[in-house]
């Protein structure tokens, strides 16, 4: 294993603590949800986990390669990752209380639209897309890449499904109007 390889390793094993930390800290006492919902947490990490297994394996085998150089690559995919993960930890940071990894309406809910927020319904998501976009580059092959985004993004449209039928339920037409006025997860286009 080289030097960035080691580097590499040791970042994705520390994001995956601090996302276990956030799992960990946002579970919510007496959280009462129903079976889909549980569901769905558990399936995104094991989705997570088959996809970056398909990614290490079909970086391995090389088979659609970047025609990037490897430094410029790690450099850039480094600069993509902080860009992903600072814009999913502002979205935690700016919903507060209100965030959980678990789909529900706490009492006294807010509707934030500020921050990240004014332009996406779900720039967390957003965050771990463009987060795990960058690992797959660090990868260097467009077949891991794509391992990666395509049952991830999947997996993650099924929870925003879930979360979104809540706040719909919740806050009506409030909801309905911030749909309208703002973006599922690409600002301007999706």
């Amino acid at each position: 294993m080289t030097s960035i390889q080691y580097f590499w390793l040791l970042l994705g094993g520390s994001w995956t603590l601090l996302e276990m930390a956030i799992v960990y800290k946002t579970r919510l006492p007496g959280c009462h949800s129903n079976q889909q919902k549980y569901r769905s947490e558990k399936l995104i990490w094991l989705v997570v986990v088959a996809a970056l297994i398909a990614a290490l394996t079909l970086k391995q085998l090389q088979l659609a390669v970047l025609p990037l150089a490897y430094v410029q690559r790690q450099i850039i995919a480094l600069l993509v990752l902080a860009l992903g993960l600072g814009l999913r930890f502002y979205a935690v940071l700016s919903l507060g209380r209100f965030f959980s990894t678990t789909a529900m309406i706490q009492s006294e809910h807010l509707l934030i639209a500020h921050g990240p927020y004014q332009l996406i319904r779900h720039p967390a998501y957003t965050g771990l897309l463009i987060s795990f976009f960058a690992a797959g580059l660090a990868m260097g092959d467009l077949l891991a890449i794509l391992s990666l985004l395509c049952p991830i993004a999947y997996v993650l449209n099924q929870r925003i499904r879930i979360e979104e039928q809540e706040l719909i339920d919740h806050f009506g037409a409030a909801y309905q109007a911030y749909r309208v006025r703002t973006k599922k997860l690409i600002p301007w286009l999706y």
